[in-house]
């Protein structure tokens, strides 16, 4: 089973782009926080995959741009 959920990131633009995290199952081992991190994959609406640089930044792996999170 996939586990999705996603969350708002901005770009230097000011554009807010959705970040979508899925969690592919069969990837982890346990229920441990580290392999769920290792396990994640990160992804625009349009399907660019993303690469996490720390807890609050994205790199768009085709253009090289960055986005951060955006918190409530």
């Amino acid at each position: 089973m996939n586990a999705e959920h996603s969350f708002f990131a901005q770009d230097q633009a000011g554009s807010l782009q959705r970040v979508h995290v899925v969690r592919h199952s069969g990837a982890t081992h346990g229920n441990n926080d580290a392999n769920a991190k290792r396990a994640a994959a990160y992804a625009l609406d349009d399907g660019r995959p993303l690469r996490r640089i720390d807890n609050d930044t994205f790199q768009i792996l085709d253009t090289g741009a960055l986005v951060t999170l955006v918190r409530d």
